[in-house]
């Protein structure tokens, strides 16, 4: 059964847009209107502000021919911001002394 969505919104698209929005779509197994949603949903719930910039990268790479693994690439970011972390906090115990 079909989810029954009361609001509307029309977007305006030129025609090299809609067909590459329709492309992103389908590459991945959706339509325009379910692709639109999922990266509304995704965008929010990222902790890091270049998110959207790191998911085009991948898809630009991608479409290229190149693989990219980007779990590889979060997790090589995610132990950067832990190492920057345990980085601050020696220099903070290292004034407190």
């Amino acid at each position: 059964m079909a989810i029954d969505r009361s609001n509307s919104f029309h977007l305006l698209l030129s025609d090299d847009e809609l067909k590459l929005l329709k492309l992103l779509a389908e590459r991945d197994g959706l339509n325009a209107s379910d692709y639109l949603r999922m990266v509304i949903r995704m965008m929010p719930s990222t902790n890091a502000p270049d998110m959207g910039q790191v998911m085009r990268l991948g898809a630009t790479l991608g479409s290229l021919g190149s693989k990219v693994d980007l779990a590889k690439v979060f997790e090589a970011h995610a132990d950067s911001l832990k190492l920057a972390k345990s980085d601050d906090e020696d220099i903070k115990k290292k004034k407190a002394r």
